[in-house]
């Protein structure tokens, strides 16, 4: 199997194992929205089964598992790759990589056997809370494994009302590799940002919190509100009507 990387997604990659044959703690890659973080994930992934390890990849939104792992499929073929969430029914616990939602299997790390590598999607999710979801099985994890390595990555190195992801205190300890979107967009690697006036400006100060962000389910019902919606499907014809 032939992985061609983007020179950023080589750098991050050099990086983890660079910190993890050098120091304990859980290092963070910060890679921009639609920079790849899929082919990053492939090619960690790729050295650990090199090395016999197997891996999990967790995340919280089932639909990121099933994107996650169709995308390494296609990037490595013949892969033995798992799916365990109860939202998509489920429970694969033996393959070489299994793509796990958190809510699913909080309680249940002792199923999963040798696990050596554990990849954290969208890190900035994490609640630094000793009692949460993420803790509580990580924990167990490291002590049912021993020299468990654990990675993570985002396009968002801080959480609303708690600041940086990483500290010496916190669950991950380091941001090793971040590459950056104005220096992607120069180079070619993302689109150029463009900006207009909303036709309407949509308030927020009245959304409540809960965790580190805004309610889901309360902000749907304000952006949904009025012809926001209708607005924003206009802008996108109007600006991509001549795209692919």
């Amino acid at each position: 199997m032939i992985l061609t990387p983007r020179y950023y997604q080589q750098e991050g990659n050099d990086a983890v194992w660079d910190y993890f044959a050098s120091k304990q703690g859980n290092p963070v890659v910060v890679l921009p929205t639609g920079s790849g973080k899929s082919l990053l994930y492939a090619l960690i992934i790729k050295q650990a089964l090199d090395f016999n390890a197997k891996v999990l990849v967790l995340a919280d939104v089932k639909e990121l598992l099933e994107q996650n792992a169709e995308e390494l499929r296609a990037l490595m073929p013949g892969v033995d790759i798992g799916l365990y969430s109860a939202g998509l029914k489920k429970r694969d616990v033996s393959n070489d990589v299994v793509f796990a939602g958190i809510q699913s299997v909080y309680k249940r790390a002792s199923e999963f056997g040798s696990r050596k590598l554990i990849i954290v999607d969208e890190v900035h999710m994490i609640n630094d809370n000793d009692e949460s979801m993420y803790r509580t099985f990580l924990d167990e994890m490291k002590r049912l494994n021993d020299g468990l390595r654990i990675f993570g990555a985002t396009a968002t190195p801080f959480r609303t009302g708690t600041g940086p992801i990483c500290g010496p205190e916190r669950m991950f300890q380091r941001i090793v590799y971040e590459a950056k979107t104005g220096d992607l967009i120069s180079q070619g690697y993302l689109c150029p940002i463009t900006t207009k006036s909303a036709a309407s400006e949509v308030e927020t100060g009245n959304v409540p919190i809960r965790g580190d962000d805004f309610s889901e389910d309360e902000s749907q019902k304000v952006f949904m509100a009025g012809d926001n919606v209708s607005a924003a499907c206009m802008e996108i014809l109007d600006k991509c009507h001549d795209d692919k």
